[in-house]
């Protein structure tokens, strides 16, 4: 049964936050983006998706497209919340934006992140299977990479119980790639994460999510940005880098 966790609900103690990221692998920031540069992100997708092919419910080239995303990356609110994770190094290698809608109401079912884009295909052991979505390259790394990477999930609009907050299973994402049978013996641990507009939702992409479509949809609106601290081997480059 899923409950709310609102001990993962702090302002940025960079301590707690590393200890909830650490054990739990993810926590909830409120207000950590401005209402300012909330409505400066609204309007560049809202541009930016009728000035491309990109559907209405999501765009994966995101930090190609909307070059200010990359700046915020760089800007003290976003490195608070990176840096005591992954280190000064840290750098964004994926930006993918999610919009669910009356017109797009989707629900995805339990998973882990597991795949990384990069900007070419190059075979070197351990990094298998690929695919190609939008016209990018991506591919299944070793486990080890995809432990050393951050993924934060920006919230544009109120994400509360109507409206599809992500449930993860805390401490998921230790326990490497988790077998499906796993999942659903682990999924009785399940919290869901509500976040007001301007909250980030800071996890590892090992976490086990998974998503419900929108008991009342409206719009939905999240901006998912991966980060790393280490360039690829064997030549292989992050897309987004």
């Amino acid at each position: 049964m899923s409950t709310n966790l609102n001990s993962h609900r702090h302002c940025v103690d960079k301590i707690n936050l590393l200890q909830s990221i650490q054990k739990d692998g993810f926590s909830i920031l409120e207000k950590a983006i401005d209402a300012n540069q909330i409505a400066t992100c609204k309007s560049l997708l809202q541009s930016a998706i009728q000035h491309s092919n990109a559907k209405g419910y999501g765009m994966r080239r995101l930090l190609e497209e909307i070059p200010m995303l990359r700046q915020l990356c760089c800007e003290v609110p976003i490195r608070n919340l990176v840096e005591p994770i992954l280190g000064k190094n840290a750098f964004p290698v994926r930006g993918i934006f999610f919009d669910k809608n009356p017109q797009a109401n989707w629900g995805v079912s339990w998973h882990q992140d597991m795949t990384i884009a990069v900007k070419q295909r190059v075979n070197i052991s351990g990094f298998w299977p690929w695919s190609i979505k939008d016209g990018i390259h991506h591919v299944q790394p070793p486990i080890p990479i995809l432990e050393r990477m951050l993924t934060l999930r920006i919230h544009l609009d109120d994400t509360l119980a109507d409206n599809a907050p992500l449930q993860v299973i805390p401490g998921s994402h230790l326990h490497g790639y988790v077998k499906l049978e796993n999942i659903q013996k682990l999924k009785e641990n399940a919290v869901t994460c509500p976040v007001y507009s301007g909250g980030v939702l800071v996890m590892k992409p090992l976490l086990v999510h998974a998503s419900q479509p929108a008991k009342q949809a409206s719009h939905r609106r999240v901006i998912h940005i991966e980060f790393a601290a280490e360039e690829l081997p064997g030549g292989l480059e992050w897309y987004g880098s």
